[in-house]
C-alpha cells in the first residue's frame, strides 16, 4: 500500500445536505467508495491489509489494462452557493505500467453523475449537462500543454479554461508518496455565481503546482451538485486511484483488560454449563 502524505490520512464525508454545503475534504477522515456510483471501468475496493490501517481506494482505471474510462460520484448532491467560497481536498496516485504516460484525471462537479470520452478526453469530454472540473493531465499531442499538466474545463470540453505545465515528466507516478490535490473557490464578490477556481496538487518530495482560472457555475447554481471523479488511460495502461485510509482502532490497556477478563469470565461461564 503506497506511504500516505504527512499532511493527513484519509478521507471523509460524502452526504450531502438541505443548506448548503460548500465542499468535502476527502483527505481526512475515512470515504467508504463501495457506496458511491462507479460507472465505465471504475472499481471500489476495501482493504485492511495488516499493517495498521484500512484502505479503501476508487480505482477509475486499473493498472496494466488500456482503453479504459471509469468514472465515481459520491450518492448523495450538494446544495451549494456559488456566491460563498468553497473547497475540496483528496488524495490520489498514479501507478506506471509502462513507458507511455497517460492519459489523466478529473476532479468534477456536475449537475448528474456521467462519464465522457476516453483516451485525452479524460472521461470528461462530452459530459453532458452542467459541469466543471480540475484536471491533472498526463499525456498531450502537439499544440496541447505539455504533460502532465494541471487544466480547468468546464461544459463537458477538455481545450482548458487555463493550463499550468508541471515539467514533472514520469515522476508525477511516483510508486512510494501520494498527491494531495486541493479545488478551492473564491467568489467574485458581485453575486453572479461566478468567481475564480484554483487547482493544486501537492507532494512530500516533488513540491507544489497550481492552475487557476475565472469561472461561471451560474449553470449549477440552485441545482443538486454531485461530485466526483474521471479518468481514461487509452493506448497507455496507467492506473488512476483516489484514496482513503485510516488508522485501525486498537484498544487503551484497561480496554485490553476489560475483553480479556471478559474472555475468561465467558470460557469459565460455559465450562461450568457444559459440566
Amino acid at each position: 500500500m503506497r506511504t500516505l502524505l504527512a499532511a493527513g490520512l484519509l478521507s471523509a464525508g460524502t452526504a450531502g445536505s438541505a443548506l448548503a454545503q460548500q465542499g468535502v475534504d476527502l483527505s481526512v477522515g475515512y470515504t467508504d467508495f463501495t457506496t458511491w456510483t462507479l460507472l465505465g471501468s471504475a472499481l471500489a475496493q476495501n482493504d485492511t491489509p495488516g499493517n495498521g490501517f484500512t484502505y479503501s481506494n476508487l480505482i477509475l482505471t486499473h493498472t496494466g489494462a488500456g482503453d479504459q474510462s471509469g468514472a465515481g460520484y459520491a450518492q448523495r448532491a450538494l446544495t451549494m452557493d456559488f456566491n460563498q467560497a468553497f473547497s475540496f481536498s483528496f488524495h490520489f496516485f498514479i501507478p506506471a505500467s509502462d513507458q507511455t504516460r497517460g492519459d489523466g484525471m478529473t476532479f468534477v462537479l456536475s449537475d448528474a453523475p456521467g462519464l465522457g470520452g476516453g483516451g485525452s478526453g479524460l472521461g470528461y469530454e462530452g459530459l453532458g449537462g452542467a459541469s466543471v472540473a480540475f484536471a491533472i493531465d498526463t499525456f498531450h499531442f502537439d499544440g496541447e500543454p505539455v504533460s502532465p499538466s494541471l487544466q480547468i474545463l468546464a461544459g463537458g470540453s477538455v481545450t482548458p479554461l487555463a493550463a499550468t505545465e508541471t515539467g514533472l515528466g514520469d515522476a508525477i507516478r511516483d510508486p512510494n508518496y501520494q498527491w494531495l490535490a486541493t479545488v478551492s473557490y473564491v467568489p467574485s464578490g458581485h453575486d453572479d455565481q461566478t468567481g475564480t477556481l484554483t487547482g493544486t496538487i501537492d507532494h512530500l518530495n516533488l513540491g507544489s503546482f497550481s492552475v487557476n482560472a475565472a469561472v461561471d457555475f451560474s449553470g449549477l447554481a440552485g441545482v443538486p451538485v454531485y461530485y466526483g471523479f474521471t479518468a481514461s488511460n487509452g493506448l497507455a495502461t496507467d492506473g488512476h486511484y483516489v484514496t482513503s485510509g485510516v488508522p485501525v482502532a486498537v484498544p487503551e490497556p484497561q480496554s485490553w483488560a476489560l475483553m480479556l477478563s471478559g474472555g475468561l469470565l465467558l470460557g469459565w461461564w460455559t465450562r461450568r454449563r457444559l459440566r
